[in-house]
């Protein structure tokens, strides 16, 4: 019988990250060549070894010798709340120690996954999705072969902020009185390709009611370390952004990120004005370098941050299964 035991429960946690680091796991902002690699992979290592309550941790070993597998996946605690189902994601699934070719038999990942899939059933979950960069054609493959289907195709853009920009916009910072014209913004304005609003085993209804969430935990809570919206009474465009501090010591970088925006027909073109302004804040807290994530399908968004400077980073695909 395959063996199949808890990953974290046999291994030290220096074996834990040598054999991901050496496996070839990569950091989430490895495509900003300025920023320190290192500190960047060890953040994505700390989060793929997290403490994790019991019922949620999905990691384990299968398989042994040559064949040996991690995988490594969690129930999103949020996210299942929310929706009213079991949500999960695999967060990679790796050879230990072993950097695969690109053309390499990922026949025991397949079966490793399902043995995951399996338990993870088992705990009343029925929908995982994974997120795997285009260059990583053995996962995609495995990915495949497991009956993930392709959900979002993403772009990552970039760009140093070194410059003020020539012509300003009168915008402002959101506060919690904005939230009602925002939330009807993000809600009215659907992008049909992210892959809340691209999947079918997603309603319609909870896609739009998660982007009205999104907007109010930006204004209140710490989803979201600013709001730049135009400076209206009740302004029906916005990007929200975070900043990332913590890590600005260990990237050797002060990288940020604008993450969230929507513009309604009433603020027509007011997109780029917007992260123009965005960029400027960020400048003006510290940031030197910030960078976006987009569909590849979205050529107006592209268009604009092209337009500001912002330049191709990467490639990144979003695969879900739902389970039977």
């Amino acid at each position: 019988m395959m063996r199949s035991e808890p990953l974290l429960a046999g291994l030290s946690c220096d074996q834990l990250r040598r054999g991901l680091t050496d496996a070839g796991i990569e950091g989430s902002h490895a495509f900003i060549r300025t920023l320190d690699a290192d500190y960047d992979r060890g953040i994505r290592v700390d989060a793929l070894l997290s403490t994790l309550r019991p019922d949620d941790d999905l990691r384990f070993v299968v398989g042994s010798g040559d064949t040996e597998c991690w995988v490594l996946a969690e129930r999103l605690p949020w996210d299942s709340e929310f929706f009213g189902r079991g949500i999960a994601r695999l967060n990679a699934v790796v050879r230990p120690s072993k950097r695969r070719e690109l053309r390499a038999d990922v026949s025991p990942e397949v079966d490793a996954v399902d043995r995951v899939l399996d338990v993870a059933r088992s705990r009343g979950i029925d929908y995982v999705f994974a997120q795997v960069d285009a260059i990583d054609l053995p996962t995609i493959r495995m990915l495949s072969a497991s009956g993930f289907e392709l959900i979002e195709s993403r772009c990552h853009y970039h760009r140093p902020l070194v410059d003020a920009p020539v012509v300003r916009h009168p915008c402002r910072l959101a506060t919690p009185d904005d939230a009602p014209s925002l939330a009807r913004t993000a809600r009215e304005m659907v992008n049909p390709f992210d892959r809340f609003h691209a999947d079918p085993a997603i309603a319609p209804a909870d896609a739009d009611r998660l982007m009205e969430r999104w907007v109010h935990a930006s204004l209140s809570s710490a989803f979201a370390d600013a709001t730049i919206v135009p400076d209206d009474p009740q302004p029906e465009a916005f990007c929200t952004a975070r900043y990332h501090k913590e890590h600005w010591t260990g990237w050797k970088l002060n990288l940020a990120q604008p993450v969230l925006s929507a513009v309604s027909p009433r603020h027509k073109g007011w997109y780029v004005k917007i992260i123009s302004e965005l960029d400027e804040h960020l400048r003006s807290i510290g940031a030197e370098h910030s960078f976006l994530i987009t569909q590849l399908t979205n050529n107006a968004v592209i268009r604009c941050w092209e337009k500001l400077g912002y330049q191709f980073g990467k490639g990144e695909h979003v695969f879900r299964r739902v389970l039977p």
